[in-house]
């Protein structure tokens, strides 16, 4: 009995983690910027690693904890819409997108969470991504991954054409102000 409320408590925290990453910015998120971005907050604070576990997949870094909690939530009810891809869209996995309701949940989770010192930096965290991240293309997101994380490169089936294709993603990332000539360099340097 003891084992399954440490199990609920841990699938309702990261339910909730979920609604709070998914409310920072109010528009719709890819699942792979999603899972991406959970996995950057993942890295930053351990205190998020309990919760969920990132192993290497066919695009990087994969939870299949994220993954149903998406799609099965049972704690945090009608506060999102999965939207399944485009038939010809390999890349992003769908989309999720807060419901009025998800919306409102949000606000009330955001405000209880503010005043807990230690959600402190994880909210800080999650807007920074958020803001951060959101800007990119999925092969942008994973040119930056598979660089910074060259681990998650083993077992993804979408590597290659991003090695191929890096010079124009990173010329993008230029452009964009997210990496500067020293990296971009590196990018396009690194096998």
């Amino acid at each position: 009995m003891q084992q399954r409320n440490a199990t609920d408590t841990r699938s309702r925290a990261l339910e909730h983690l979920i609604l709070l990453l998914l409310g920072t910015e109010d528009q719709k998120i890819s699942i792979l910027h999603l899972e991406k971005e959970a996995f950057f907050i993942w890295n930053f604070h351990p205190d998020i690693q309990k919760f969920m576990r990132f192993i290497s997949h066919y695009r990087g870094p994969y939870s299949e904890e994220i993954e149903q909690i998406i799609r099965n939530p049972f704690y945090v009810i009608n506060c999102w819409t999965y939207i399944p891809p485009a038939r010809y869209d390999t890349l992003t996995g769908g989309y999720v997108e807060l419901t009025p309701h998800g919306r409102s949940e949000y606000r009330r989770l955001y405000t209880a969470s503010s005043a807990n010192p230690q959600m402190g930096p994880i909210l800080a965290a999650m807007k920074m991504v958020r803001e951060l991240y959101d800007k990119l293309t999925p092969e942008e997101l994973l040119l930056l991954i598979y660089d910074t994380y060259p681990e998650y490169q083993k077992k993804s089936n979408v590597f290659d054409g991003i090695q191929k294709s890096k010079k124009r993603l990173a010329d993008n990332l230029v452009k964009k102000g997210y990496i500067d000539e020293e990296r971009y360099e590196d990018l396009v340097a690194s096998n």
